[in-house]
């Protein structure tokens, strides 16, 4: 059986950080900038496969998903 991350509480000395996945370059340059404002480290996504890569390496505090995205089911 593989590994299996377990879940840890936050560490108030690391800085969170936030997943963006947005396809649009002006809302991704924006959404950059306040995250970052707001105190979070940010690592941005271009599509689904993009993030899906990232996920499956890194575990943000929280990700931000462009409601246009396509989805991979098809839905």
């Amino acid at each position: 059986m593989a590994d299996v991350p377990t879940a840890e509480a936050p560490d108030p000395d690391v800085t969170p950080w936030v997943l963006i996945v947005l396809t649009d370059p002006l809302e991704r340059q924006r959404a950059q900038k306040v995250w970052e404002e707001a105190g979070f480290a940010v690592q941005m996504a271009l599509n689904v496969d993009d993030a899906l890569e990232c996920l499956a390496v890194m575990t943000p505090s929280l990700v931000v998903l462009d409601d246009r995205l396509y989805r991979p089911d098809g839905r």
